[in-house]
């Protein structure tokens, strides 16, 4: 189809359906005229020619707003694209508008005081997930081919997780970060939302991603089953036993189980979101938008108190905390990282593999995720969630990979095995 007509098909569902998922926060009124040019170009053609892509608000979109989802911010005038942004835009792409999202990232599930809450499709009493939910039911709902999210402790793997798309998490510092809404600069990335594997290294590789060629080699790879992650919602430790029959019959050799009992104790303690919010959204607020448009300083917006009454608290207690905490944070970091490298050289295993969730939401509240998430975040290496169908009419559940960074076609291949078989 024309880039228009695609454009057209997404923006259609918008208005027949987003009432009921709250997806959308705002639609992007140059897209028709950007579809209707690259309709009518003439030369070589992009990686993403007429593709369609969903923005989450925390990222910048030329002449519109970047929100965080916080009402203080709805009139905040971004300065031009991000730089990923604006990457996709050479390579094609036509950004369809902005989506719902947690306010200002802090939740696992997306509720903000512009949107609301973003609700599942297999659910609707029930949260998409976050903090990038809008991003996934854009996906999952066909508003956009793909889309893109922040993760800083999981927002992209768990809504994908939760809405049965793919969500890939780049190794941090593979992306530029320019033009985004900071949590914690330290764990801070951006990265796409696909309805396949193939899709999500597509858009990966057109923000400037770099995946080595895959190196020869004679030996199978070799998977370990973190099910220290697992939990006990049978419907998870199924799909996670799916996912591995499925890899074990492609050759992908499993040890099973894959333990490193260091892992609670370093992942114990204060979340660098905590020491690094504060200082890093005060920066970004002082400098960011144009004039007039925002809050000068975060003790500005909450002074002013139009934001979402749930996270007050957090809201004064990040504004509190001692910057000097975060070295013994990311030493934490360090620490749980050596711990994760020594325990996969001792089980001679490529990666891991486990549930990205432990359990499936079950009402509008944050899910009690449990701490996998986290293993990318405080490693800094790529992950990708994966959805799994246990039977053809289950809900499918989000099954994770990760690898060390550098070895992103692994990945890749990986997950591409698992979503093919």
């Amino acid at each position: 189809m024309t880039a228009r007509a695609a454009l057209d098909a997404g923006l259609a569902r918008i208005a027949a359906e987003d009432q009921h998922w709250h997806a959308m926060l705002a639609l992007d009124p140059t897209a028709a005229a950007r579809a209707e040019a690259i309709d009518a170009a003439i030369g070589p053609r992009g990686a993403l020619h007429g593709v369609t892509i969903a923005i989450k608000d925390n990222i910048d979109l030329a002449g519109m707003a970047t929100t965080s989802g916080c009402r203080a911010l709805a009139q905040a005038l971004a300065p031009g694209d991000a730089t990923v942004v604006a990457r996709l835009r050479a390579a094609g792409a036509v950004p369809i508008g902005k989506t719902n999202l947690s306010e200002f990232s802090f939740e696992i599930r997306s509720r903000s005081s512009l949107g609301g809450d973003v609700l599942c499709p297999f659910d609707p009493a029930t949260t998409a997930g976050g903090s990038s939910g809008g991003s996934a039911v854009a996906v999952a709902c066909g508003y956009a081919r793909v889309a893109l999210g922040t993760d800083t402790g999981g927002s992209i793997r768990i809504p994908a997780a939760v809405c049965g798309v793919v969500g890939f998490r780049p190794a941090h510092g593979a992306l530029p970060m320019h033009g985004i809404a900071p949590l914690a600069p330290s764990t801070d990335t951006v990265g796409p939302l696909a309805a396949s594997v193939a899709d999500a290294l597509m858009v990966y590789r057109a923000m400037g991603g770099t995946v080595a060629p895959l190196a020869d080699r004679t030996s199978p790879v070799r998977v370990g089953v973190l099910r220290m992650a697992q939990g006990e919602d049978p419907r998870i430790v199924q799909a996670l036993d799916v996912a591995c029959a499925r890899l074990d019959r492609t050759g992908v050799t499993l040890v099973d189980p894959f333990v490193c009992d260091a892992l609670p104790e370093w992942l114990d303690g204060a979340h660098i979101v905590d020491v690094e919010f504060a200082a890093a959204f005060d920066r970004y607020l002082a400098h960011h938008f144009a004039t007039g448009t925002a809050p000068r300083s975060l003790a500005e917006l909450v002074a002013g108190g139009d934001f979402l009454p749930d996270h007050a608290e957090a809201l004064h207690r990040r504004m509190a905390a001692d910057p000097a905490q975060a070295a013994g944070i990311l030493a934490r970091h360090a620490g749980l990282k050596l711990a994760l490298v020594r325990a996969m050289a001792d089980a001679r295993v490529d990666g891991l593999i486990y549930p990205t969730l432990r359990v499936v939401p079950d009402s509008l509240d944050n899910p009690a995720g449990g701490w996998a998430a986290e293993l990318a975040a405080r490693t800094g290496w790529p992950a990708i969630s994966v959805p799994v169908r246990s039977t053809p009419d289950a809900r499918p559940i989000g099954v994770e990979l990760l690898l060390p960074d550098g070895e992103e076609a692994r990945l890749f291949a990986l997950a591409h095995k698992l979503e093919a078989a």
